[in-house]
């Protein structure tokens, strides 16, 4: 990533997220999902209505990022009939436009059980025909849990960034 949206870049996040003595590695998501975006609702549906899509606010965290507590989704069977929801705190920066598009620093992590889930640190790019996720997750339980997100849990991991993608994606048409 070229241009920082935090101090240092997200990879200084990463790092210091993988610097932690309980995580081993950190896992890149990177995913774009193709749509129709309004760019000049931007700035309204991330500064002023993003409790409408996201959740109830929940205040600043330390980095100035404004939180809020929602449900993630994720659709678990093969039609798309079960659904998993796992209360989080998402927290967003303020969005800056950059070329043709926007950039928006975000997180999220569990409400509540948080060591026992994965948390994202990122950015989300969004242009006027897609929005994208680009960041990095630690899986819970350091080595093993590293393995089992190899083996099966990045599946729900990238479950849960398509679902937010598309959340974005209604809001901005």
């Amino acid at each position: 990533m070229a241009e920082a949206v935090w101090p240092g870049g997200v990879e200084d996040v990463a790092a210091t997220v993988a610097d932690d003595e309980h995580t081993v590695s950190v896992v890149g998501l990177h995913m774009t999902l193709a749509g129709t975006v309004d760019l000049d609702r931007v700035p309204a549906a991330f500064n002023d209505e993003p409790r409408s899509w996201l959740g109830e606010p929940a205040g600043t965290d330390s980095a100035g990022l404004r939180r809020f507590r929602g449900d993630l989704r994720l659709r678990v069977s093969p039609e798309s009939r079960a659904l998993f929801r796992k209360a989080a705190i998402v927290s967003l920066g303020v969005p800056r436009a950059r070329g043709e598009g926007w950039t928006v620093p975000i997180e999220w992590r569990a409400a509540t059980l948080a060591p026992l889930f994965p948390m994202f640190v990122g950015t989300l790019h969004i242009e006027r025909r897609h929005v994208a996720l680009d960041g990095y997750y630690a899986p819970p339980f350091g080595v093993i849990g590293y393995v089992v997100d190899r083996a099966v849990l990045s599946i729900a991991a990238r479950g849960t960034a398509r679902w937010l993608l598309t959340q974005v994606l209604t809001a901005l048409r």
